[in-house]
């Protein structure tokens, strides 16, 4: 389960599925199947035992498809193509067990723009019914950056509303000053 972990593409929903037993056909089984397709090349009939992998395989591969389109969904612009490992089963098929989508956490120009941005990452790490590890992380990556964008934005802003305090202050000290030529240097509390 490789994961991309560059602060610009993350990879959120690497995903894999458990395996309760290995997913090879044993001697028996390989035997069996080789001897159907003698017979016809497009039928391959399997023991119950392969038969019950390649279920599980098709389940797995149904899941992590699934898991990984949320992501897709959820991020958007954002968010890149998925990419998937794939075990090929009895049947001589490969199905997805496990797959990731890059998502792109870079901060934007502007503190405004990148706390949205880091919204939707947030949503689509935690997009699917069952996040994994890396999708917790990818979240909490998210949280951080968006963290540090509205600081960034409260920083911004208050020296903005300070200029905008000063400005007032000063006008309406040269209002007072107008009327009153008696009481110079007198201003008004604001």
């Amino acid at each position: 389960m490789a994961a991309d972990l560059s602060i610009s593409t993350p990879s959120i929903g690497t995903y894999s599925t458990p395996r309760s037993a290995p997913l090879r056909r044993d001697a028996k089984d390989a035997s069996s199947a080789q001897e159907d397709k003698s017979g016809s090349a497009d039928t391959v009939t399997l023991s119950d035992a392969a038969q019950q992998q390649v279920q599980k395989l098709k389940q797995a591969d149904t899941s992590v498809r699934q898991h990984e389109a949320a992501h897709q969904a959820a991020g958007g612009a954002h968010a890149g193509g998925a990419s998937f490992t794939f075990t090929r089963g009895p049947d001589g098929k490969n199905y997805a067990t496990a797959g990731e989508v890059p998502i792109d956490v870079s901060a934007e120009s502007e503190p405004s723009a990148t706390v949205a941005k880091m919204e939707q990452v947030k949503a689509a790490a935690l997009a699917p019914a069952d996040p994994s590890p890396q999708d917790l992380r990818v979240a909490a990556q998210a949280d951080a950056a968006k963290l540090q964008a509205q600081s960034e934005q409260r920083r911004q802003g208050g020296d903005a509303a300070s200029a905008r305090a000063a400005a007032a202050y000063g006008a309406a000290q040269a209002l007072g000053n107008v009327g009153s030529s008696a009481v110079a240097g007198r201003g008004l509390t604001v």
